[in-house]
């Protein structure tokens, strides 16, 4: 091959990626749609019904980014829930996208915009690894790029919106990728290829990497069969395995070890209720365009993948296994749906008396700390488009009629568009966390301790949207906080081993009691706050109260939204025991 040849090679192969890049650019602003002209001052909900969850991965991301600036000095000890330490490993760090916008805080970019720029690097590189693992595959170009778009519009992503990790898919795509590449050729820059995208699973989204560690696994032996079981095949697979499996464990040690110590482990009454639901396979999302089959707004519904992508893809079975190329990755695809949907099921699966999820939670480590087993369903969702692109590539070869290329296309974008969910729900934040208070905060001495009054009277996800503002007030202040929220809360054991839930013991008489000497006592002696930031409507009803406490607490400063108060318990006023 000549120079001029090589060079042109490359040109064309660079222009067809950066379309692969633009196109599902493209169906993720259409996916997002109004998010793209309010996008500085919005974030996306998808089906939350509160702002609890999209306002803590703001914050997630925004603590990564500071964090780089301090070489990831006190990384899992967040400032939050003070004076409790690794409280960072409670929920998802999403370390690698905090990692991949970060250069954003440090321009003094709009919060929102930062998050949404996360949001649609995410979709589109969903999208664009999609096309990967379809071209892995050996599916033409075309279909391998409907299958990016119908990955970046899937219903479940849709749902979830406004839990920023659980839209990243593409860790999961490029390790398939790896395998399957790995399957054909067995060399190690594949092997070390899938190692890498399992890696990116993880520090995207520990949840889906604990999901997909058994399909993975699976996948793993497909490639390898393909590869008769040679020996050097398999050293190289389980060698890239095990490198990758160290790096993960290194990330993963403290929240191992946090975990541990402190008995974290969902309740079956919770793992049940985020459950799935048989009839939840055939509704749609709430916030889904087409209205039929029904749409739902219920926790773990909306898990229909589309009636012309569903189409699409059980023709793609029949092709499929007839097609001796694609037969084993067609069956493996095939395998994992139906599984993943029975694992989606999780403890409203039931087998006479026997409930298999619950035998699992018992044996695969890590699954008694998963919260939500309808996830699972994302695994099914993701075959669907690969499916529905083995139909569009036999469809586009033996279709002989003139136009053959946009009737395919048109087929494609037409399974994407009815996935639609537009208008997406959105919510605006502010440009800014910076406020009169939050200022005079910062200016305050390191030495500073806030606790935020009053703390949140109930236990659902609801309740804690108070909290999530004001971590993202925090954003500005940079002052630790007694309050917080996440994914788990602070607890302790007692003596005979039990869990204690303290945190959540605290919090709820801080919402009934306060203010209280022994709760003054705990706050000063026991949490170290010294800086109480009262909210104006709860001081309304509660002043003559707070004045009486006049020996513990000092005005310092006032305006509309708070009061704030300096805490110093008098010599003599806490005695031992109380607090």
């Amino acid at each position: 091959m000549s120079a001029q040849l090589f060079v042109r090679l490359i040109k064309t192969r660079m222009a067809w990626a950066g379309t692969v890049g633009c196109v599902c650019l493209s169906a993720a602003l259409v996916a997002t749609w109004p998010l793209a002209i309010n996008a500085s001052n919005a974030i996306p909900l998808g089906t939350e019904q509160e702002l609890t969850v999209p306002l803590f991965n703001l914050w997630s991301l925004w603590w990564t980014a500071d964090r780089i600036a301090h070489g990831f000095a006190h990384y899992w000890d967040a400032p939050f829930f003070y004076p409790n330490k690794g409280v960072f490993t409670y929920s998802e760090p999403q370390f690698l996208t905090g990692l991949m916008v970060s250069p954003l805080w440090f321009l003094d970019a709009p919060p929102a915009l930062i998050y949404n720029l996360a949001v649609w690097a995410l979709l589109t590189l969903n999208g664009v690894f999609a096309y990967r693992l379809a071209r892995a595959l050996e599916l033409p170009s075309l279909s391998a790029l409907l299958s990016g778009v119908l990955t970046v519009t899937l219903p479940f992503v849709a749902n979830v919106y406004g839990v920023l990790h659980i839209i990243a898919l593409f860790g999961i795509l490029w390790t398939l990728e790896g395998l399957v590449r790995f399957g054909r050729g067995g060399t190690t820059r594949s092997a070390l290829w899938a190692a890498a995208g399992f890696l990116a699973t993880f520090l995207t989204c520990q949840q889906y990497a604990l999901l997909f560690a058994p399909f993975a696994g699976a996948a793993g032996l497909v490639a390898l069969a393909q590869n008769r079981y040679r020996m050097v095949a398999a050293l190289r697979l389980i060698s890239s395995s095990l490198v990758m499996g160290l790096i993960v464990l290194l990330v993963a040690f403290p929240a191992l070890m946090v975990h541990a110590e402190l008995g974290f482990r969902r309740s079956e009454r919770i793992v049940q209720a985020l459950s799935a639901r048989p009839g939840d396979f055939l509704t749609r999302p709430a916030t889904a365009l087409v209205r039929f089959p029904p749409r739902d707004p219920a926790d773990t519904a909306g898990l229909f993948p589309g009636a012309i992508l569903s189409g699409l893809a059980l023709a793609g079975v029949a092709i499929g296994v007839r097609d001796p190329q694609r037969r084993r990755w067609t069956a493996y695809l095939v395998g994992s749906a139906v599984i993943a949907a029975l694992l989606a099921l999780g403890l409203n699966l039931r087998l006479g008396g026997w409930r298999p999820f619950a035998t699992v939670r018992l044996i695969l480590p890590g699954l008694e700390g998963l919260r939500s087993p309808f996830r699972f369903a994302v695994i099914t969702q993701l075959a669907f488009p690969f499916l529905a692109a083995i139909t569009l590539a036999w469809a586009r070869q033996f279709l002989t009629i003139r136009g053959a290329g946009y009737i395919v296309a048109l087929v494609g974008l037409l399974a994407a568009a009815e996935n639609l969910t537009v208008p997406t729900p959105l919510t605006m934040v502010p440009p800014s966390p910076r406020t009169s208070w939050s200022a005079w905060l910062r200016a305050q001495p390191d030495s500073t301790v806030v606790a935020h009054v009053p703390f949140p009277a109930g236990l659902h996800v609801a309740d804690y949207e108070i909290e999530a503002w004001r971590l993202f007030a925090q954003i500005d202040h940079r002052k630790p906080l007694a309050n917080g929220y996440s994914g788990y809360f602070p607890q302790d054991r007692a003596p005979d081993g039990s869990v204690v839930p303290t945190y959540t013991r605290f919090q709820l008489e801080m919402a009934t009691r306060f203010p209280d000497r022994r709760l003054l006592c705990v706050l000063d002696k026991s949490l170290g706050v010294n800086t109480l930031v009262v909210g104006q409507g709860w001081l309304a009803g509660h002043k003559s109260q707070m004045d009486a406490h006049a020996d513990f607490l000092r005005p310092v400063y006032a305006d509309e939204k708070v009061r704030i108060y300096s805490l110093l318990a008098p010599e003599g006023k806490c005695r031992p025991g109380t607090w």
